[in-house]
């Protein structure tokens, strides 16, 4: 092998090496903002269901029959 050629397949080689560990590295850091997308996601959808909830007690509160009693008399102090 010419001294020539073996310096061209080295390059070749790191070349080689650089490209697999950065596509390697590229997908380990797609697989952990999966999991961190994943995370936020169940997180958001906690926080959705308590806000859900709230509005639920709201409406209820506000559509009872006391809570329309209790404004009239308010309404007549004033």
């Amino acid at each position: 092998m010419n001294p020539f050629e073996f310096v061209i397949v080295v390059i070749c080689l790191s070349f080689g090496y650089k490209l697999i560990a950065a596509w390697m590295r590229s997908r380990e850091q797609n697989r952990s903002s999966d999991e961190s997308a994943n995370a936020s996601a169940a997180l958001m959808q906690q926080r959705l269901e308590q806000l859900e909830e709230r509005v639920r007690v709201l409406e209820r509160i506000v559509t009872d029959d006391r809570f329309e009693l209790k404004q009239q008399f308010k309404d007549l102090a004033r």
